[in-house]
């Protein structure tokens, strides 16, 4: 199977539901592989950050995400980038918190070489994006991502719970399979 490069990069995107390590990893390999990072905007986004995010709020990062990826795709020497999360989270979160998704979501899905399902951690860790801490439901999630992953015919990868050097290495070895193919 070939696989989409944007501009010639290899683009791994890292999806997940919350407490899954998604930026701790994306930071280890992205100074591993020493490709860019592009960082999650909803870390950041005021409308979030003050916890009155709206489902346009959520439409907005969707647009911010698929302009900032073409971005730095054109501008970066490096073969690939790393995104911490991407369109299939916002997309989720949208479904799940206002029962509607969004625009755009499966160009920014296929603007992706790679997407990553990274294994929600068990122990919980405090976040204040974060909405569940119960492990039961964070888990019932993680299935509706793969079950999205799988059927929206892109290509993944998994990367279980284990030490963090341990997850970086599960995560660069898939994205050697497939940065290769």
């Amino acid at each position: 199977m070939r696989l989409r490069r944007l501009n010639g990069r290899f683009i791994v995107v890292l999806t997940g539901v919350e407490n899954a390590g998604k930026t701790t990893l994306g930071e280890a390999l992205s100074h591993l592989l020493e490709w860019p990072l592009l960082e999650e905007a909803a870390r950041t986004d005021a409308a979030v950050v003050d916890g009155r995010t709206a489902w346009d709020d959520l439409q907005r990062l969707q647009h911010q995400f698929i302009q900032q990826l073409s971005d730095i795709a054109t501008s970066t020497p490096a073969p690939g980038i790393i995104c911490d999360t991407g369109g299939l989270v916002l997309d989720i979160w949208a479904q799940t918190v206002f029962g509607q998704g969004l625009e755009a979501t499966d160009e920014a899905l296929s603007m992706a070489s790679l997407h990553l399902l990274v294994h929600t951690l068990p122990e919980w860790e405090p976040d204040p994006l974060r909405t569940l801490p119960a492990l039961e439901d964070r888990l019932e999630l993680q299935g509706q991502y793969r079950t999205r992953l799988g059927s929206s015919g892109c290509t993944f990868g998994e990367v279980e719970v284990a030490p963090l050097s341990k997850r970086r290495d599960q995560a660069a070895a898939c994205i050697a399979r497939h940065f290769d193919a």
